[in-house]
C-alpha cells in the first residue's frame, strides 16, 4: 500500500536535483512506500521509506516522469576510484495513467537496500517490473544514465549541504524483455541499446517487442 501526499510546491530541501523537472508543471505529487529491514541477530529492525516524485506531461504530454527521493540515504557499496562513496536515486518514464512504473521505481530501491543488485549503468534487476505489474512483455529493468530528461541533474559532486556527503548519481530504468536481459549479459548493455535505437523501440512501453 502507498501513502499519497499532495505537494504545495517544490521544496528544494527534498526536490532538490529534479528542479529541471519540475518547473513549470503543475501536477506534482509524491507517493510514499513505507517499509522495514529484515530483523538483525537480535531480532531488531529498522521503519524507513521510499518516495516517489511523479510529475504528469514529462517529459512530453502524455507521459508521466517518476522519479525517486531519498534512495541516496541505502548504501551501494559503490566508490569512485578515490574511495569516496556514490549513492544512486532513480527515474523512469511510463504512459500517464499506468500509475505501476512507481511501484517499479519502489522496487529499484528494495533492490538497493537488499543488497541484491550493484548499482551501476548496465547492471540489471531481474523481476522488477514483473512482480509488481504482472503480465507486461517487459519484465525486468536495467540501469543506463538518464536519456529523456535534457535538465535533470544527473551527478551532483557536492556532497550535501556541508559538502561531506556522497557522490550522487541519477540512474534511469528502462524496462527489458527476458530475452534482453540475456543478451545483456551476453554482449553488455551498451550493445542492447543499439539494438534499441535501431529498432526505434519505445521503451516508455513496458509491452513493446522485443528486439533480440
Amino acid at each position: 500500500m502507498t501513502e499519497e501526499h499532495h505537494l504545495a510546491g517544490p521544496d528544494t530541501a527534498d526536490l532538490g536535483g529534479l528542479e529541471g523537472i519540475l518547473g513549470g508543471q503543475s501536477s506534482v505529487r509524491v507517493l510514499r512506500y513505507p517499509h522495514e529491514t529484515e530483523p538483525d541477530e537480535e531480532g531488531n529492525t529498522t521503519e524507513w521509506h521510499c518516495d516517489i516524485v511523479v510529475v504528469d506531461d514529462m517529459p512530453a504530454p502524455g507521459f508521466s516522469t517518476y522519479a525517486t527521493i531519498g534512495a541516496r540515504e541505502l548504501p551501494t557499496n559503490v566508490t569512485t576510484p578515490e574511495g569516496r562513496q556514490i549513492r544512486s536515486e532513480f527515474v523512469t518514464v511510463g504512459r500517464t495513467g499506468h500509475r505501476a512504473m512507481a511501484d517499479v521505481l519502489d522496487a529499484c530501491a528494495l533492490a538497493v537496500a537488499t543488497g541484491s543488485i550493484h548499482v551501476a549503468p548496465g547492471a540489471v534487476i531481474p523481476g522488477a517490473v514483473g512482480l509488481v505489474d504482472t503480465g507486461r512483455r517487459c519484465e525486468h529493468l536495467v540501469l543506463t544514465p538518464p536519456f529523456l530528461w535534457p535538465e535533470l541533474q544527473v551527478v551532483d559532486e557536492t556532497g550535501g549541504p556541508d559538502g561531506t556527503g556522497p557522490l550522487l548519481t541519477r540512474l534511469q530504468a528502462v524496462p527489458i524483455t527476458t530475452a534482453e536481459m540475456s543478451a545483456i549479459g551476453r554482449d553488455g548493455a551498451d550493445a542492447l541499446f543499439g539494438l534499441l535505437d535501431a529498432a526505434n523501440a519505445d521503451v516508455t512501453d513496458p509491452d513493446r517487442p522485443s528486439v533480440v
